[in-house]
């Protein structure tokens, strides 16, 4: 059994307090510090995500999430 040990971290930080409460809310967090911890999160699964797609591209079967919408939106009859 594996015991995950998590160290936090206190800082000062030079943040856009209305760029920070936006945050909050659209990530529903309830504290600055959760809003922030949620948003690093975020950035490092998009990060993931583009390496995946990068490692991938140029194959003929992968498409843009633009497209993979519309043909989804298509095959549903969806008018969004």
């Amino acid at each position: 059994m594996q015991t995950m040990i998590s160290y936090s971290m206190r800082t000062t930080l030079d943040i856009d307090r209305d760029l920070l409460d936006r945050a909050k809310s659209a990530l529903g967090a309830a504290t600055y510090t959760e809003a922030i911890e949620r948003a690093l999160e975020g950035a490092l699964r998009s990060a993931e995500l583009d390496r995946v797609l990068t490692a991938v591209r140029g194959k003929d079967d992968v498409w843009s999430l633009g497209e993979l919408r519309a043909y989804r939106r298509q095959g549903r009859g969806d008018a969004n």
